[in-house]
């Protein structure tokens, strides 16, 4: 078991229920904080919600490969320099792996033994620009008037408005919000 203060917060993506629980399972008894997500855009999101030390990811997943998530992450600042360990199938064409330019990539091909995984998760999260050893701050006491927004609604606001610059999401404007309606000028 690690000490409390070497723990480091990880991201799985992997779109199969079972495949995420036995990850997380196994990190998480060697003392790692695990969360993890089923696809591309839910794995973007939680990573820029959460800032994980290392994503660890399938591959091959329902709405994309690695390379795409790679080129979303990387369009992101505030994650793009976040290390991904790809867990690779034998079908994976290695060549594709020289084609990163950007941010620390590995890859870990399949079979491997989870003292391989936890291997290269270590070395992963000790490497200098690992996100530095940060961790997510608590959030404050809640010390302003309760007209202030929550520490929630501030960090929902921060993640819509990084999405929305990225080109991730895109804003919907709705008649009667005040915004033009459609093919007005």
């Amino acid at each position: 078991m690690r000490a409390v203060g070497l723990t480091a917060q990880l991201l799985v993506l992997a779109d199969h229920p079972k495949l995420q629980q036995l990850y997380a399972h196994r990190l998480r008894e060697r003392g790692f904080l695990v969360d993890v997500a089923s696809g591309i855009d839910e794995g973007i999101v939680a990573a820029i919600v959460l800032r994980p030390r290392l994503i660890i990811a399938e591959w091959l997943l329902k709405d994309g490969h690695g390379l795409e998530l790679t080129r979303r992450l990387r369009g992101v600042a505030a994650v793009a320099s976040l290390p991904i360990l790809f867990l690779l199938d034998e079908g994976a064409p290695p060549l594709a792996l020289h084609r990163f330019d950007e941010g620390p990539v590995d890859v870990l091909p399949k079979p491997f033994s989870f003292e391989q995984l936890i291997q290269k998760v270590d070395q992963l999260t000790a490497a200098p620009g690992a996100n530095g050893g940060q961790h997510r701050a608590p959030a404050p006491a809640a010390a302003a008037a309760s007209a202030a927004p929550s520490p929630l609604a501030q960090q929902t606001h921060a993640v819509i408005n990084e999405l929305l610059e990225s080109g991730l999401l895109q804003r919907r404007e709705r008649a009667g919000n005040g915004s033009p309606k459609a093919g007005s000028p």
